[in-house]
């Protein structure tokens, strides 16, 4: 099969920040059982720029101390940048959905790929982000936003 290309361009991705700690299980804990245990949080930010928009996305992993479980904790923090092509024409509910949908996955799926790489030579393997349902990540966005009248 031969695949259209999106309108919606990834220029690139890069990370900028990222904090990467292990802390060693007890002989009797069930190590898998504690990975799918990880407190994960996610947060996202939209920057649109007279020529290109920028996905910022960050991704906190067994961060919280005062839970904190052995194995991994891990944060990251990366931005995607994109473009609309000059040719496509695409109403503003259109680029809306390409913003909020493709390019936070497409962002979040960076930071998962960085993560499966970062942790590949680690004592317990690789880690991988889980897939999460954005559509409710956005949600949850907009409730915090209008809970704290944020602009």
């Amino acid at each position: 099969m031969i695949p259209q290309l999106s309108p919606f361009e990834l220029l690139d991705f890069a990370i900028l920040n990222c904090n990467f700690s292990f802390k060693a299980f007890d002989v009797n804990d069930n190590q898998s059982e504690i990975l799918n245990q990880y407190h994960i949080d996610i947060d996202f930010a939209i920057a649109e720029q007279t020529d290109h928009v920028k996905i910022f996305v960050k991704v906190s992993i067994n961060q919280n101390e005062e839970k904190s479980l052995s194995g991994y904790s891990i944060f990251a923090e990366g931005a995607a940048s994109f473009k609309f092509n000059e040719d496509a024409k695409l109403s503003l509910e259109e680029k809306s959905g390409f913003l909020q949908l493709s390019g936070i996955s497409i962002a979040l799926n960076g930071l998962r790929g960085f993560i499966t790489s970062l942790t590949a030579n680690a004592p317990l393997g690789r880690y991988t982000l889980p897939t999460v349902d954005v559509t409710d990540l956005l949600q949850q966005k907009a409730n915090r936003i209008v809970e704290n009248n944020e602009p």
